[in-house]
C-alpha cells in the first residue's frame, strides 16, 4: 500500500468528476454518480465490521485483482492490493509528514469511499449518508449477490 502523489490523485479525481459526474454534498438530489455498464446499489443501515470487510477483501482477491485504487474523499488516497489484507480502520503514522494516515473501509463511514481496478472495470463506489454502495463489474456484481446477506446489504 502507498499514499498516491497528488499528481496521480488528480487524474483520478478528476475522471470521476468529468466521465462519472460525480457529485458530492447533502443536498444532491438524484444520482450523486453516473456509472455506466454493470452496476448494483445496495443499502445497508447497520454498523461495518471486520467480518463484512474481509468478506469483500477475499470477493477482490477471487476476482485476482492485484492492484486497486482508494479514494478517500478530501483525505489520502492509496494504490494497494487486497493480497495485503488491510485490516478494518488500518492507521499509520507518516513521519515524513507529521501526520497519521488512515486507510478508509469498503463502506462508507463519513466521507465517500471509491475502490476501482486500474482498467476502471471494477468498482465499489460508496455514498457515506445515504449509506449505500454502487457495485461495477459483472463479476463483482455476482460475488457481492452471493454475500449480500453476510455483508448486511440489501437492494436499492
Amino acid at each position: 500500500m502507498r499514499v498516491i502523489s497528488k499528481d496521480e490523485e488528480k487524474i483520478l479525481w478528476d475522471k470521476l468528476n468529468n466521465e462519472f459526474k460525480f457529485k458530492p454534498g447533502t443536498d444532491i438530489i438524484g444520482e450523486w454518480i453516473i456509472i455506466t455498464g454493470d452496476t448494483k446499489r445496495y443499502h445497508k443501515a447497520i454498523p461495518w465490521n471486520e467480518e463484512q470487510e474481509n468478506i469483500i477483501n477475499s470477493i477482490l482477491k477471487e476476482l485476482g485483482l492485484e492492484k486497486m485504487y482508494a479514494l478517500d474523499w478530501n483525505h489520502d488516497c492509496f494504490e494497494f492490493s487486497p493480497m495485503e489484507d488491510i485490516s478494518i480502520n488500518y492507521n499509520y503514522y507518516d513521519s515524513d509528514r507529521q501526520c497519521q494516515v488512515y486507510f478508509p473501509t469498503y463502506y462508507p463511514d463519513g466521507d465517500y469511499y471509491f475502490f476501482f481496478d486500474g482498467t476502471w472495470n471494477y468498482g465499489i463506489f460508496g455514498h457515506p449518508w445515504r449509506n449505500e454502495i454502487i457495485i461495477m463489474g459483472k463479476e463483482l456484481i455476482k460475488r457481492f449477490e452471493k454475500n449480500k446477506e453476510k455483508l448486511g446489504l440489501e437492494l436499492y
